[in-house]
């Protein structure tokens, strides 16, 4: 009485669905170093560098640790305009630091006087120079990216080929993987 379930793709699919994840999680790394990095090329290469003589640190509380979650920075621009602006990318290096707001202490990241770079049309564009010159040479994060896709792609590979050979002992085409065996073929 007892018949044999034969589920098609449990297997290929447990390599499969963790494999579209790490392409995911490869995709959104390449993208937001990439849109770092051309931020920082950009303004290294064509904006204006000056000197930010007021910073204040926002650190909030986070799932385990404190984190950066803004630095806002006053500088005048062209010796005239005053502008104060939140820094465009930070990293998150909070050197010791309390939650709440407050001005970095001296010898850390942000400590004034912190050097910038900002964009001359946009001059609310601005990055630290310290950080911008950080992306612009990172070549270990687009690597990191690059191995997440592959590798996950060339999963996705194994667990579509792994599908394809479970459609064939069933007698089915190859693109039929998810469909149940024939009433022909079935015990």
């Amino acid at each position: 009485m007892s018949e044999r379930v034969e589920s098609p793709g449990r297997g290929p699919t447990w390599i499969g669905a963790p494999a579209l994840v790490l392409v995911l999680l490869g995709v959104l790394v390449l993208v937001d170093v990439m849109s770092r990095q051309q931020l920082s090329r950009e303004l290294l290469d064509s904006g204006i560098e000056t000197v930010a003589d007021q910073v204040q640190v926002e650190v909030t509380g986070g799932a385990g640790r404190p984190a950066i979650s803004e630095v806002r920075v006053d500088y005048t621009v062209g010796g005239v305009d005053r502008i104060r602006t939140t820094l465009n990318d930070i990293e998150d290096d909070r050197q010791g630091m309390k939650e709440g707001v407050q001005a970095p202490a001296a010898g850390t990241r942000y400590a004034t006087p912190l050097r910038i770079v900002y964009r001359p049309s946009e001059p609310t564009t601005a990055l630290a120079v310290v950080d911008a010159t950080k992306w612009a040479e990172d070549k270990n994060t687009p690597k990191l990216g690059l191995g997440l896709v592959g590798g996950g792609l060339a999963l996705v590979l194994l667990a579509v080929l792994l599908l394809s050979i479970g459609a064939r002992r069933r007698g089915l085409a190859w693109w039929q993987w998810y469909t149940e065996t024939h009433a022909r073929h079935r015990k």
